[in-house]
């Protein structure tokens, strides 16, 4: 089975907006607390991932020497927009298209390669955003995510995220395919066929679904499940497929005991978790 390991790089402002607006907007960057202890845990097991990067980020000094390190060591780093809006679907065109060149143009200057590859905020996309992508050349976008717990996520953006623009990706996005398919040209989470028009010319790699109950290879919520359960999901799995998918974020590693964020988001399920059963449960599934 082919493994797809891909790592959201939202950093401290991007949670703090989610929990608490009216904090302080900066904070101990992620990229000099949980970055480092990533690309020694990934060299540990021998993998390879993609690290979806914020294009402001790329813009930072102190940034730009660990971007050209993940390339050095083999990762991959791609576009996850350059601001992060949260309401990326509801953007205009020309605020999408600015979005994703901004970041493009940063994260190529800060790590020496063009990024192929497309995640938006909250997995918040639809067709303008994929032909966007097309259209820049991009090989792929990876920002799907069909299970119907996308419910459940809703629900929990209801209860605990206190940012106005916060949204998920359409409701649509349950009926797409389980493995890496070719959009259709008017519906983005449809697999285009042959004898139809052409679709969007790139790759969409959906987060992967366990068989029948369709959870989602999603770090934050297997993480509350603990790591006897991800295993079963990831041997029964792989007896039907033959390609894993599965999301983190640079969260997954922060250590914010003690800290203004640890405080905010300590009632908050899934992130409110401690650093050492983070790290335990991040060990044992990679």
């Amino acid at each position: 089975m082919k493994i797809c390991v891909s790592i959201d790089m939202d950093n401290f402002q991007e949670y703090r907006r989610l929990v608490d607006p009216t904090g302080e907007a900066h904070g101990r960057s992620f990229y000099a607390d949980a970055l480092p202890r990533f690309l020694d845990l990934l060299d540990e097991t021998g993998l390879r991932a993609t690290f979806f990067m914020i294009g402001r980020d790329a813009l930072v000094p102190e940034h730009r020497a660990i971007a050209r390190e993940m390339i050095a060591r083999g990762h991959e780093v791609g576009n996850h927009s350059h601001t992060h809006p949260y309401n990326f679907a509801s953007l205009t065109l020309e605020q999408k298209v600015s979005e994703i060149e901004a970041a493009e143009l940063a994260i190529a200057d800060a790590t020496g390669k063009r990024p192929v590859g497309f995640r938006t905020p909250s997995c918040d996309v639809d067709e303008e955003t994929v032909w966007i992508l097309s259209e820049r050349g991009y090989a792929y976008d990876a920002s799907t995510f069909p299970s119907p717990l996308m419910l459940a996520f809703v629900a929990y953006g209801k209860l605990f995220v206190k940012h106005d623009d916060y949204q998920l990706g359409p409701m649509t996005t349950v009926l797409a395919p389980h493995q890496p398919y070719r959009p259709s040209a008017r519906r983005f989470y449809r697999a285009w066929r042959p004898g139809q028009a052409p679709g969007p010319d790139l790759v969409e790699i959906p987060l992967s679904v366990t068989p029948r109950a369709r959870l989602p290879f999603y770090a934050t919520f297997l993480r509350m499940l603990g790591s006897a359960f991800f295993e079963r999901c990831v041997r029964a799995y792989g007896r039907e497929r033959d390609m894993l998918h599965m999301a983190f974020h640079l969260m997954d590693l922060v250590d914010h005991a003690g800290t203004s964020l640890g405080r905010a988001v300590e009632r908050s399920p899934g992130l409110g978790v401690s650093f050492e059963r983070r790290e335990h449960f991040l060990r044992e599934a990679l």
